[in-house]
């Protein structure tokens, strides 16, 4: 019995990368030859019947598998443009091809919110002959990846920013950072708060959560039995209006004064237990 012959491993992208190269009519031969070799190879066929299908010579299907071995799908389908270089895409279509990826899909037609790489390189492949760059027709999607790794562009991720829409915003965090520094003047290098003969200046940090939803159940909960493993409650709800939860830090000693109100219009008393047992007077923030 003879022996089976080798074959090289392609994934299901790369498959379908090298089909389409095979269907394409706007890339040279050579090419395309190529891209039936590493099919063929994939499945499984020998050297001798890969040159027989693709028309060509034993050592020249033997090159092409090695390149692929050497330097990938990339490597295989195309010549250096010189001896030891590798094919390489010039500034112009590395510009386009990020700037084709600074873009929304839905500014060309997809419904989807984001690139994937996949679909970028499926537009980049249908799109670059008619934006004059050919050569991007063929490229795969491991080369669009290096491309905008090396610009440091993630079409495919959503970060998020804070806009500053307030003209003032300036002045209000020089005045900010004013206090904070003189809270920092009252403690000394091992961090120990100084006592003044004066009355201490008490700095309080203050926020607040807003429109909190108060809940509660319409029945009572199912405990567990042998109907129900766990307790069931009733996806019915009533509302009891909403809360919004304050808090003011202590800056000097750390403590936090939490309070509750159902409608803050005014000015908020805060009275509770603290290193002084005094009152803290914390004003509403005027948004």
């Amino acid at each position: 019995m003879g022996k089976k012959a080798s074959s090289i491993e392609l994934s299901n992208e790369e498959r379908e990368y090298l089909e389409l190269q095979t269907r394409a009519r706007t890339i040279q031969a050579q090419t395309v030859t190529r891209a039936r070799i590493l099919l063929l190879r994939a499945d499984a066929i020998s050297i001798d019947a890969i040159a027989d299908k693709v028309g060509l010579n034993r050592c020249s299907v033997m090159l092409c598998l090695k390149k692929f071995k050497e330097g990938g799908i990339e490597n295989a389908l195309f010549d250096a443009p010189g001896r030891g270089r590798n094919a390489e895409i010039t500034d112009e279509e590395k510009a386009w091809i990020i700037n084709t990826a600074c873009q929304k899909p839905v500014d060309f037609g997809y419904a989807a919110e984001t690139w994937t790489y996949a679909k970028l390189t499926s537009h980049i492949n249908k799109t670059a002959e008619a934006a004059g760059y050919t050569r991007l027709s063929t490229i795969h999607k491991s080369t669009v990846n290096t491309i905008l790794d090396e610009a440091d562009i993630k079409p495919h991720k959503i970060t998020y920013y804070c806009e500053n829409r307030d003209p003032d915003f300036d002045s209000k965090m020089h005045n900010v950072l004013l206090v904070y520094k003189q809270l920092e003047m009252q403690f000394n290098e091992s961090g120990e708060l100084i006592v003044s003969d004066g009355s201490p200046v008490h700095v309080l940090s203050y926020d607040e959560k807003p429109g909190i939803q108060a809940a509660a159940a319409t029945s009572d909960d199912l405990m567990p039995d042998e109907r129900h493993p766990a307790i069931s409650r009733d996806y019915e709800y009533k509302r009891l209006g909403t809360l919004s939860l304050l808090a003011a830090i202590d800056l000097q000693t750390g403590e936090a004064v939490p309070h509750d109100r159902v409608v803050l219009r005014h000015l908020l008393w805060i009275q509770g237990k603290s290193l002084y047992n005094r009152s803290y007077f914390v004003f509403e923030k005027h948004c």
